[in-house]
């Protein structure tokens, strides 16, 4: 399988995709340092040969992939935070679009994309499944929800700090 992880900051997903058996991981980021800091990781684990880095701006590399018939069958979409807050919600809801769009774009027919916000404003509102949704509707494309993720049980949420519920993913096939 082949895997486009963008955001990649450390390379977690990467290193979790090449250590169960995908053969080409692209890892994407605009950060040296993260780069260089995925190329340690993947050294340490081994899966150097698998890991291809590009350093590069995740919506300009998307678009030119996506002009050139570049597909994989799993792209991962895990931005930093584009909504601070609920005030920058509509702002924030425009650059997701932009960029889930053209992430289902680079997903080969029956592949998976994992849409991931760190934004509570995004995470709560449940906008960035309407996203999704929105974009496989205008690309013509189906898709079918298999899992809702959010933060791994050590990550605690307060009642009285709702904030603190900000991560959430949601792993789509599309078809």
């Amino acid at each position: 399988k082949s895997v486009l992880d963008t955001f990649c900051y450390s390379g977690g997903f990467s290193l979790h995709a090449a250590l169960n058996g995908a053969t080409k991981v692209d890892a994407v980021d605009s950060s040296d340092a993260a780069l260089k800091l995925a190329k340690s990781n993947a050294e340490l684990n081994g899966v150097s040969h698998v890991m291809n880095l590009h350093k590069a701006d995740v919506g300009d590399f998307l678009t030119k992939q996506v002009a050139q018939g570049g597909q994989w069958d799993v792209v991962i979409l895990d931005p930093p935070k584009l909504a601070p807050s609920r005030k920058d919600l509509e702002r924030a809801k425009i650059k997701y679009k932009k960029l889930n769009k053209a992430a289902m774009q680079a997903v080969k027919p029956g592949g998976l994309l994992l849409s991931c916000t760190c934004s509570a404003a995004m995470a709560q509102s449940g906008e960035l499944i309407d996203v999704i949704k929105t974009c496989a509707s205008e690309l013509g494309r189906q898709v079918t929800l298999l899992k809702v993720l959010g933060a791994g049980g050590d990550h605690t949420i307060l009642p009285a700090f709702p904030e603190g519920q900000y991560l959430c993913g949601y792993l789509v096939a599309v078809l």
